[in-house]
């Protein structure tokens, strides 16, 4: 019995991947380039990036596939010294929104591998400009804005000191003279 259940345990792992899967959001913008990015930790065998079911980038020691719709606008980043094996798509539209995937794939045996992969939701946006003049006026407004309260806090301080110095005077001259008295009487 015991042989029977090594030999079904045995079965069940041959051929099959030992792995993990990190996920992530990316937004880019239409027209602009975008870095899908993967960190892999060993060096693949194969690199496969894909949108769904479709291949985009495939890359393997003697061969590479680029989808039709891909052709020059990928780049993969394949540095094994800084396990790097991002995937920089170029001049994106609103046709390259949607759910991408990478597996590292490095073969261990001739029929165990291992496999790593990662999942990029990729958002699109029309128009970058608006956002960037957004933040740039609000980088804006806030040096702007500091030094005008300054001064007009200062300005505020000054004519409270001027109505308090005023009103102290006043009151030092009226009781300095009799109320209603005359200073020099008629002899």
């Amino acid at each position: 019995m015991k042989p029977l259940a090594l030999l079904t345990l045995l079965l069940i792992t041959s051929g099959s991947a030992v792995g993990q899967m990190l996920k992530s959001n990316v937004t880019g913008y239409v027209g602009k380039d975008v870095l899908l990015s993967f960190n892999c930790s060993k060096d693949p065998k194969e690199l496969i990036w894909q949108k769904g079911l479709r291949v985009v980038n495939f890359h393997s020691q003697d061969k590479i596939k680029i989808d039709d719709s891909y052709v020059d606008r990928t780049q993969l980043f394949i540095n094994m010294e800084k396990r790097n094996c991002s995937l920089l798509l170029r001049n994106i539209s609103t046709a390259d929104v949607g759910l991408y995937t990478c597996y590292a794939i490095d073969t261990v045996d001739n029929d165990v591998w291992t496999k790593e992969s990662t999942e990029v939701n990729l958002t699109v946006e029309i128009n970058p400009e608006k956002s960037v003049q957004t933040e740039e006026e609000s980088d804006t407004a806030v040096p702007v804005s500091v030094p005008i309260a300054v001064v007009l806090l200062i300005l505020a301080v000054i004519l409270l000191l001027i109505l308090l110095i005023r009103r102290q005077h006043r009151t030092r001259t009226d009781t300095d003279l009799p109320a209603e008295k005359p200073m020099l009487q008629n002899v």
